[in-house]
């Protein structure tokens, strides 16, 4: 057979579900998963607990894993699907995984009997999986919505028992880039015990992307000045005006410098991941440097050879809010 090309661009002609599966799989790079970070939550009834689960709307993709190149599939859950109840336990614990399954049956030795047209993709229960699962078993062309750890004895399902394993299939991702600096005169830091911003300038505004839910970064703060006694101090970025009360805290990177002896001039970094909550995404919010002394009163200073460097990444994952 020789290529096969997207029939949709000549007059004429239909395209076979085989290859538009195949688009999807190629434009989505074989990837699976929900397709927004919010979309397809299962959740517990509410305001009483029962043994039925919701399971919000949104999209996903499933890459079909019964065949060769047999592609994947788009589904999207329109409205809360209510479809699925979780059986009771008799004596012993049990977990079970919510799915949503492709059950094509077009496949030479597919297992599924529903119809070959209408609707592919269902919501379903495997029951007794692995406690601590995070995939469903293999060979099935399914993706993971959540795992529900029942205790014994238990006929209604809570918020608790439920532990989300959801995965977008293409998160998105951006990276910036944030340099200052230091001041024309030399600026000493905080020696006092209290949180202050330093060092000074290296403040900036950042819009926060509305699908981001972690942030990644990486900083340093190069050729501190050293001036006198056993400097020791913790500095840490920050996402908030106020860096006594901010949003969110990066880890906490501590200096010391106990003489004068060796460099005159520092170099201290940090990084770390931390989560962004649902409260800042799609805003602009004020990234800077907290420090604060650690024990001893030594000073260090920043001046115009002090430079703040920053390279911050964005990353979008699953989130329930």
């Amino acid at each position: 057979m020789t290529f096969q090309t997207a029939v949709w661009a000549v007059d004429g002609n239909m395209v076979d579900a085989a290859y538009a599966r195949m688009m999807l799989s190629a434009a989505t790079m074989g990837a699976q998963g929900v397709v927004g970070h919010l979309d397809c939550q299962v959740q517990a009834t509410t305001p009483t607990p029962t043994a039925g689960i919701v399971i919000t709307p949104g999209q996903v993709v499933v890459s079909g894993a019964e065949a060769p190149y047999q592609g994947s599939y788009h589904g999207w859950n329109v409205g809360n699907d209510t479809t699925l109840t979780i059986a009771a336990t008799a004596g012993s614990p049990r977990s079970d995984m919510v799915v949503v399954r492709a059950e094509d049956p077009t496949w030479s030795g597919s297992p599924w009997g529903n119809p070959a047209s209408g609707q592919i993709l269902f919501p379903r229960v495997i029951s007794g999986v692995a406690a601590g699962s995070t995939v469903p078993p293999a060979g099935q062309s399914c993706i993971p919505l959540a795992r529900i750890d029942v205790p014994a004895s238990t006929s209604a399902i809570t918020q608790a028992m439920i532990n989300d394993v959801r995965q977008v299939s293409i998160p998105q991702t951006q990276t910036v880039q944030m340099a200052a600096a230091g001041p024309a005169s030399a600026t000493n830091w905080n020696t006092s015990g209290s949180t202050i911003q330093w060092p000074p300038g290296a403040t900036w505004a950042v819009p926060i992307p509305s699908w981001a839910t972690r942030m990644i970064i990486l900083w340093l703060v190069n050729e501190i000045l050293w001036v006198s006694g056993w400097a020791r101090s913790n500095i840490w970025p920050v996402i908030g005006s106020s860096v006594t009360a901010p949003t969110v805290s990066f880890p906490q990177t501590l200096i010391s410098i106990q003489s004068a002896q060796g460099p005159w001039r520092h170099t201290t970094g940090g990084g770390g991941s931390v989560a962004i909550p649902a409260s800042i995404r799609g805003t602009t919010q004020t990234f800077q440097f907290a420090q604060t002394r650690a024990t001893q009163t030594g000073v260090m200073s920043a001046d115009e050879g002090t430079v703040t460097s920053v390279v911050a990444t964005f990353q979008q994952q699953a989130a329930v809010a």
